[in-house]
């Protein structure tokens, strides 16, 4: 009798810690190179992980868990680029009106995830392209900006 209870309880605690994977969100995870590397290469692995997909998600996302830690969604749809540069503390910029032409021009220019995030000045052209979005508009994420 007391294996019926302690069955379900267990296989309960298993689900529960472990990641919850959204299928409409395609994520890629960087786990190679330093966190200045990881987020140099942010915007080209999204901008090439959307490129490469069959455009049949709802958002996809570049998430360095270990040494970047960031957070780097994109909603086509809503045209909505959405950062977290430290996981756990939420969401820091949205911007607006980004579509796969500004993806591009982001990762023809040079531009890093410390850009984006307002850690690094950003080029003034691009400065005037990108419409920072407050507040930030709910994301969907295979991540965790907020604990």
């Amino acid at each position: 009798m007391k294996f019926r209870l302690v069955l379900p309880l267990m296989v309960m605690l298993l689900w529960a810690c472990g990641d919850k994977i959204d299928p409409i969100i395609s994520t890629i995870y960087l786990t190679e190179g330093d966190r200045v590397a990881q987020r140099e290469q942010a915007i080209p692995k999204l901008y090439a992980h959307y490129q490469q997909s069959a455009k049949d998600r709802e958002a996809y996302e570049v998430i360095a868990k270990k040494n970047g830690r960031f957070i780097l969604n994109y909603v086509p749809g809503l045209s909505l680029l959405t950062l977290s540069g430290d996981p756990g503390s939420g969401w820091s910029r949205q911007y607006a009106n980004v579509d796969e032409d500004v993806l591009k021009m982001l990762v023809d220019e040079g531009v890093t995830f410390d850009q984006l995030d307002g850690v690094e000045p950003l080029d003034s052209k691009l400065d005037s392209l990108l419409i920072s979005k407050s507040p930030i508009y709910r994301v969907r994420t295979n991540g965790s900006p907020s604990l």
